[in-house]
């Protein structure tokens, strides 16, 4: 079957964040306390990504011709091809962090997972967060459970403008090719975002404006420096050595679970000692 993958056409999108309450809702996320202008100049709120928020719409506030413009785009999980947080999760011999066989698209499988937080500390774009009370990692899902039934995912279901759109990649590449022209037609200069990046995303970005107006939006993002070329080189090595290599990854991911707990044990002492 072919993988799936979402686009994004940031120049439908009126920021409703109908996405959000829907991926609250369907995923059972509880709400969080949030602060109005969580980042100055904008109105994004929450400001980030969390164990219980999975999808924001990020707002940016953009000077032309001495009027203010707003831009936005999604942010939620882009499911990369070249995925650092199933290269790092150490949970062995099948991953925590895991690539749906059928759609192409990465979730956590939460019976698995140990909240040792690799992937939330090597994802390039900041995606998964660990739940210190449930030591789980925890991000965008891309609704598996939903499309499995032969329904769309919740954010793409609710969206007024149809600005989220998800099916097979070719049909989302052929969506991009003629939204491209229509686009370009009306003076826009539309850029896509997602189909080089990490050997192509499965959550892609179709911006109506240059990528140097969404700054926090890496051109080309890399996997952390601290794995090195790990991704390759640890596919050829042989099995004696790539045992090794994913010990050191188990161990590394144990200290980390450790130092978590550890400060989560002594937030809770200070918080009684109030």
């Amino acid at each position: 079957m072919a993988e799936n993958a979402f686009l994004y056409d940031g120049s439908l999108c009126i920021a409703c964040r109908s996405c959000q309450v829907a991926c609250k809702q369907w995923n059972y996320l509880p709400g969080e306390k949030t602060k109005f202008f969580a980042k100055a100049g904008g109105y994004q709120n929450p400001s980030d990504l969390s164990p219980n928020t999975w999808t924001i719409i990020k707002f940016y506030e953009v000077m032309k011709s001495d009027k203010v413009e707003w831009l936005f785009r999604r942010f939620h999980c882009f499911h990369c091809t070249d995925a650092a947080c199933i290269t790092v999760c150490p949970v062995e011999p099948v991953k925590a962090m895991t690539r749906h066989p059928r759609f192409g698209t990465v979730f956590v499988n939460q019976d698995l997972c140990i909240g040792c937080g690799a992937c939330a500390d090597n994802c390039p774009y900041g995606v998964p967060h660990v739940d210190p009370k449930l030591e789980k990692s925890r991000k965008c899902t891309a609704c598996y459970d939903r499309v499995a039934n032969g329904l769309i995912p919740a954010c793409a279901t609710t969206c007024p403008t149809r600005a989220i759109k998800y099916g097979t990649m070719d049909e989302i590449l052929a969506i991009v090719t003629t939204r491209t022209k229509e686009l370009k037609a009306r003076g826009f200069s539309p850029v896509l975002y997602g189909k080089t990046q990490l050997k192509g995303l499965h959550s892609m970005l179709l911006l109506p404006e240059k990528l140097e107006n969404y700054p926090d939006l890496p051109p080309n993002p890399t996997l952390p420096k601290d794995l090195g070329a790990l991704p390759e080189p640890i596919r050829a090595l042989p099995s004696f050595s790539l045992a090794a290599a994913s010990l050191g990854l188990a161990v590394a991911a144990i200290e980390k679970l450790r130092q978590r707990r550890n400060t989560l044990a002594l937030q809770e002492e200070e918080v009684e000692q109030e």
